[in-house]
């Protein structure tokens, strides 16, 4: 009964956009779940309330095209049942949420439990982290106005984008990225995807020359050589370069070098950056690549494994007030292009892109002249100042540089 409750209330654009970072799919139970993901999905395409009868076709015939006629009219009483269920109160629906949250982590800890019952290894860090994501899930109290002085206000907008871009293309119309921050890079294999995050981080006047303490986990390539890449980057030297003359390289790196790490975590699952977070306190991570770290918890689909990695990313960003910079492959629709948006990201219809303030798609059009270091930046979603734009800019590959 609670959860067709809170589907119901789901379908409206404002108590969604309020409520979608306190409620993830996981505190829905069976076919309550799977109505939540076209939720999700409908309204990061619409922009507009849902109908009950908008959410059969949405669900049945856009997200869901291979569902039996079995499964169809199941959903279709399941959705009657909705639309004939009362609306709570505001102030019930928190208490319900509440309820939701509270039910969630106790069959996580219960399944944890067993599973340690029958040999596991015990985990503690998990059931921890788990218990401290229900104490922030939802707020205790409401929040108080912010402030309309106009010097706090610009001091706090300040903060909001306190890591700055050296591309100029991006610092003059978006700023930067701060904590609570989550951006996502896509591109094609072999286009520039960490080249393009180690310039944004590494590169002269890039994050780390600013300050941030930067920590990148690396499964896509062994950590020592996006390391590399990082001193090619800042000193402006190759590796070939570096060899000839170390000290000069030395010289250079040691300005920035305590502020990046660099680390292999090919078996790590997002429990352990979060713990990881915790400990060190990051002001920048990036994950290079999120789609592949791993994810505690069973999923029957993909994409509900995936929903879950993005938003578990969105809330580090929060709950660490750091900023997540998330690299993720683009879909073979993306292959010798040079304009891409969102929906070309691999697997973009998991919600993937819902969870992101910004995303930066790099497009490449094919070309026969092997030396084509042309690049589009494609800001397909900007949520920090609005702008979408694709400026052209130049990749410098042996140094893993970009430059406008």
């Amino acid at each position: 009964m609670i959860e067709k409750q809170i589907i119901k209330l789901m379908l409206d654009k404002k108590f969604y956009a309020e409520y979608k970072g306190q409620v993830s799919r996981n505190v829905f139970q069976g076919s309550f779940g799977s109505l939540y993901d076209t939720i999700q999905k409908a309204h990061d395409k619409y922009d507009a309330d849902i109908s009950i009868d908008e959410l059969y076709s949405l669900h049945t015939t856009v997200f869901n095209p291979a569902l039996t006629r079995a499964a169809k009219e199941q959903f279709s009483e399941l959705l009657e049942d909705i639309k004939e269920t009362q609306e709570p109160s505001k102030e019930i629906a928190d208490d319900i949420i509440k309820i939701l949250i509270e039910r969630d982590v106790a069959q996580k800890i219960a399944i944890e439990a067993t599973e340690i019952f029958n040999g596991k290894p015990a985990d503690f860090n998990f059931i921890t982290n788990l218990i401290e994501k229900h104490k922030t899930g939802l707020p205790t109290e409401k929040l108080e106005a912010v402030t309309n002085d106009i010097t706090q206000l610009l001091d706090e907008l300040n903060v909001v984008s306190k890591w700055q871009f050296n591309l100029s293309v991006l610092k003059n119309n978006i700023g930067g990225i701060g904590p609570g921050n989550l951006m996502i890079a896509f591109a094609r294999p072999e286009v520039g995807k960490t080249a393009f995050w180690v310039s944004l981080v590494s590169a002269p006047y890039g994050f780390a020359e600013q300050g941030a303490k930067v920590h990148a986990f690396i499964n896509e390539e062994p950590a020592v050589r996006t390391q590399m890449r990082a001193i090619s980057s800042f000193t402006g030297l190759n590796k070939e370069q570096i060899v000839e003359d170390v000290d000069k390289a030395h010289d250079d790196w040691v300005k920035i070098k305590d502020n990046i790490k660099m680390i292999d975590t090919v078996d790590w699952s997002m429990d352990d950056i979060d713990s990881h977070c915790e400990k060190h306190k990051p002001d920048i991570i990036v994950i290079d690549q999120l789609d592949k770290v791993n994810m505690k918890g069973t999923y029957a689909r993909t994409d509900e494994k995936l929903r879950a990695i993005y938003t578990s990313a969105r809330e580090i960003a929060k709950r660490r007030e750091c900023v997540v910079i998330a690299i993720s492959q683009a879909s073979a629709d993306a292959h010798n292009r040079d304009h891409i948006s969102f929906d070309m990201m691999e697997n973009s219809k998991t919600g993937k892109a819902a969870e992101a303030d910004l995303i930066i798609g790099i497009g490449n059009r094919a070309s026969n002249d092997s030396t084509n270091n042309n690049r589009i930046l494609n800001i397909s979603k900007n949520k920090i100042t609005g702008w979408h734009g694709e400026p052209s800019c130049i990749i410098d590959k042996y140094i893993s540089r970009f430059t406008d």
